[in-house]
């Protein structure tokens, strides 16, 4: 009796894995995005929750203060601060890229 078996499914994600080795830049909006965002909160996207504390530039958000951030994103989403948040959605990307391609 012959037994055939198909790899490429192995394959596929020997080779997702080996393009996150290393270090990178990822844009925040590529890693908190709106699929991410809506599934963790009642905003839509990244941009409306920041819309929602009046945050609408870069400047506005890199001078947020951490704390009120921090009780802003606790008491609106699914996490228990920014650090958090961030820390799941790179979780969350890390595991699209693995498993980017491959059969489901």
């Amino acid at each position: 009796m012959k037994v055939k078996s198909d790899l490429s499914g192995l394959k596929k994600l020997q080779e997702n894995m080996e393009k996150l080795q290393g270090t990178r830049e990822v844009p925040l909006s590529e890693v908190i995005n709106a699929k991410f965002v809506s599934s963790h909160s009642r905003f839509s996207d990244f941009d409306n929750l920041l819309a929602e504390i009046g945050v609408t530039t870069k400047e506005q958000f890199e001078a947020l203060p951490d704390e009120e951030f921090d009780a802003f994103i606790a008491a609106n989403t699914d996490f228990e601060g920014w650090l958090d948040m961030q820390q799941q959605a790179m979780s969350a990307y890390a595991a699209a890229k693995v498993t980017e391609g491959l059969k489901r």
